[in-house]
């Protein structure tokens, strides 16, 4: 019954800890026994059991100095494991000073103890500097202890360290009945922290080889690591595994499209978009902010992504809209409008529908010529009513009012400036200078051509003080006081 390992009887699990305490109170009591080193061993395993304390082993030793009882080897290692279960730092530094005291060796065994009371304790950085120190010095650790600290390790989200801790118990050995639950848990740990290393190692282990089939909730984690770190055919085989239990999600695909962008193969990012529209998934401007991205950071992939979206066209019928705006926006953006044009033009045919309207205002924004502005203007105008106009950011009102005003499309300015108003009314912090700089200009062009529908935006602003006195300066320096009051605003 002193076994660490506990004591069966015909296949049950016996109380070790009442057993034993009770055994010695009947060896004391009715057998009229005195107190033996060996009596005290045997209550210190008792104290190993977690009904066991600290206290109790505290209570152990004064009883020993008492009777004039003096440790043993035995009785100290069993004390260092009970701490291991209720870790008290003064009492264990204090059977470590005993077994010092009494040239009693200090073992793998009781080191292993000290570990496991530090893990216990929380003192994780120190276990874990101790565990590699006795891996450094080749000693014959437990393979259990390995298991425990890469249980907690892994819980505590220190990966690398429960990797390397992993990599080490494999080597020594590589075929056990854990190994498998704890590559199974390691996928677990590793793909929810999005930790790829530790996700690609355990994903061959117990995937690959088909040892287990991962849950749809560690399925879908793989897939988003996959997709943070541009691994399609992973992200490719999780899919897989996910389709076969579930119905796909939007963002279920959109993590397929993140690994290929990220691997560089947006022809293949367009492809699964169009999956997503075979089946019946509306494909936003949200779904390919990853395709964007790609781009943004290498502008290299846009004479591909051009071509691979008009290859895509001839072969799928259409492509989604949302595709064909991210590389007319990433080339409006990276070479201006003007280079963008002709994808631009062909977009209805590209993709049985108009160009929308986020499109065409990032060809504005962007655009180098006032002929260009102008076509974009009316094509706007002509194919996107005034409640279609999506609802965009302060910075991105003010390209737009100015490129429009200085194109000399009022219409569309005022349109845009309408919405800047209505946003500036909401959200209170849209900046002055933001504010007087388009409606400076949006002024400027309006008075040239005596549109009076500048004051009524003027009006709008004025009702913020400090905005209101910035537009007063600027009406002053223009000298269109009186010609102001001419053009009958006033």
């Amino acid at each position: 019954m002193r076994q660490p390992r506990g004591w069966h009887f015909h296949g049950q699990e016996i109380d070790r800890h009442s057993r034993i305490i009770l055994l010695v109170r009947h060896v004391l009591s009715e057998r009229g026994q005195r107190p033996s080193p060996f009596i005290y061993e045997c209550m210190m395993d008792a104290m190993v059991d977690p009904q066991g304390s600290a206290k109790g082993i505290r209570k152990l030793l004064d009883d020993m100095a008492s009777q004039n009882i003096k440790p043993t080897s035995d009785m100290c290692q069993s004390a260092l494991a009970a701490l291991a279960n209720h870790p008290d730092y003064t009492l264990r530094q204090e059977i470590l000073g005993i077994m010092h005291e009494f040239w009693f060796t200090i073992d793998t065994r009781a080191k292993q103890s000290v570990l496991l009371g530090l893990l216990r304790d929380e003192q994780y950085e120190l276990a874990y500097l101790r565990l590699t120190e006795m891996m450094d010095k080749k000693a014959l650790i437990d393979i259990w202890v390995y298991d425990i600290f890469i249980m907690v390790f892994g819980k505590l989200g220190f990966i690398d360290e429960m990797l390397l801790l992993l990599f080490r118990r494999r080597s020594l050995e590589s075929e056990d009945k854990a190994i498998s639950s704890i590559l199974y848990y390691v996928l677990d740990v590793a793909s929810q922290a999005f930790h790829y290393p530790g996700t690609m190692f355990a994903w061959n282990s117990v995937v690959r080889t088909s040892l287990f089939q991962p849950s749809d909730g560690i399925a879908e984690n793989v897939l988003a690591t996959a997709a943070r770190h541009g691994d399609a055919f992973l992200a490719t085989e999780a899919l897989d595994k996910i389709s076969q239990r579930t119905r796909l999600l939007p963002y279920h695909y959109e993590a397929v499209v993140e690994a290929l962008a990220a691997n560089g193969d947006v022809a293949g990012a367009f492809r699964t978009l169009c999956i997503m529209k075979r089946n019946g998934i509306r494909i936003a401007r949200g779904n390919t902010r990853a395709v964007h991205e790609a781009l943004r950071r290498h502008p290299t992939l846009i004479p591909d992504a051009e071509q691979g979206l008009r290859g895509l066209a001839s072969s799928e019928q259409h492509v989604p809209v949302a595709a064909a705006s991210v590389v007319v926006e990433a080339l409006a953006e990276k070479q201006g409008a003007e280079a963008a044009m002709a994808l631009y033009r062909d977009v209805p045919v590209l993709c049985g529908e108009q160009a929308n309207a986020a499109m065409m205002q990032t060809l504005i924004m962007n655009s180098n010529s006032v002929e260009t502005t102008r076509s974009l203007a009316r094509d706007y105008t002509s194919h996107v009513a005034e409640g279609d106009d999506p609802v965009r950011s302060a910075h991105v009102y003010k390209a737009l009012i100015m490129a429009c005003a200085e194109a000399g499309e009022l219409d569309l300015a005022f349109r845009f400036a309408n919405q800047a108003v209505t946003q500036a009314r909401d959200d209170r912090g849209v900046s002055v200078k933001e504010k007087i700089s388009w409606a400076k200009v949006l002024l400027g062009k309006a008075v040239e051509v005596e549109d009076a529908r500048i004051w009524a935006v003027v009006d709008e602003l004025g009702k913020d003080e400090e905005t209101g006195r910035e537009l007063a300066k600027v009406l002053r320096q223009m000298r269109i006081t009186r010609r102001a009051a001419g053009l009958g605003g006033r």
